[in-house]
């Protein structure tokens, strides 16, 4: 994760839940496809990587019950100071390149049987050869769970911004391969989640850059950008529109 990402998201962790719960139905329905798509069990030993503030890591924890504490692992220790106090969770300051490569080392467990990387791995600079390294920390049935949104989105965005998040953006193709040479056994799926949000509401999220990419433009951009937003939204107080979100899966292959 380069220095200004960093401080993008030290600057957001106070506000950042606000600005993501808008739908608690949201965060419900996103975590209920994370459980489903690993087949998250009790016993299993979890690590979200990227976990931010824990937004969907708690439902998780609810709803699966882990006997361990979830791995909650970012690199910003902003973000990880709103982790709620909970024995369920175990905030790990560290990034993925970190527990990828051994700069710092899983906490109470040789091996994990479920990774998560939900929207976290487009921040990863060398990504092969993180995946590869997470991949060798995985137990013989062990699970990896890339979830990223492709580079064609339907957010209510101002036009620079959907392009310049288009040019940052890998695709999925690419990040399947990439699980796949590092071992593991490759799917993807894609599922969608129908949003409903204020306008206003969404202008002050726009206002503090909720997502990492408004965090690319300089204040007279985002003015702009929002001033552009107001025009092509004029007449919808309420915005509707579809997240479509890759779900890329590895797991251990027997023997």
């Amino acid at each position: 994760m380069s220095d200004q990402t960093v401080e993008h998201y030290e600057r957001v962790a106070a506000d950042y839940d606000e600005h993501w719960s808008y739908d608690p139905d949201y965060v419900r329905r996103f975590s209920d496809a994370i459980v489903d798509s690993l087949r998250l069990t009790r016993s299993d030993v979890i690590a979200d990587i990227g976990c931010g503030t824990g937004l969907y890591t708690r439902r998780l924890c609810r709803d699966v019950e882990p006997e361990k504490p979830v791995l909650c692992v970012d690199p910003v220790s902003a973000m990880l100071d709103r982790l709620p106090p909970s024995a369920r969770m175990r905030p790990v300051v560290a990034s993925a390149e970190d527990l990828a490569t051994g700069r710092v080392e899983l906490p109470d467990a040789d091996r994990v049987d479920a990774i998560i990387l939900k929207e976290s791995l487009h921040h990863v600079a060398s990504r092969e050869e993180t995946l590869a390294g997470l991949a060798g920390l995985l137990s013989r049935h062990g699970r990896l769970l890339v979830v990223m949104l492709p580079r064609t989105i339907h957010h209510p965005l101002f036009r620079e911004a959907h392009e310049r998040f288009a040019q940052l953006q890998p695709e999925p193709a690419e990040i399947v391969d990439m699980v796949s040479a590092a071992g593991l056994r490759a799917s993807v799926s894609y599922r969608t989640f129908h949003t409903a949000i204020d306008r206003e509401r969404y202008v002050r999220m726009l206002e503090a850059r909720y997502m990492s990419v408004l965090g690319e433009f300089s204040d007279d951009e985002l003015r702009a950008g929002i001033d552009q937003f107001r025009h092509a939204y004029r007449n919808d107080p309420v915005l509707r529109f579809d997240d479509h979100f890759a779900f890329i899966k590895g797991w251990v292959k027997p023997g």
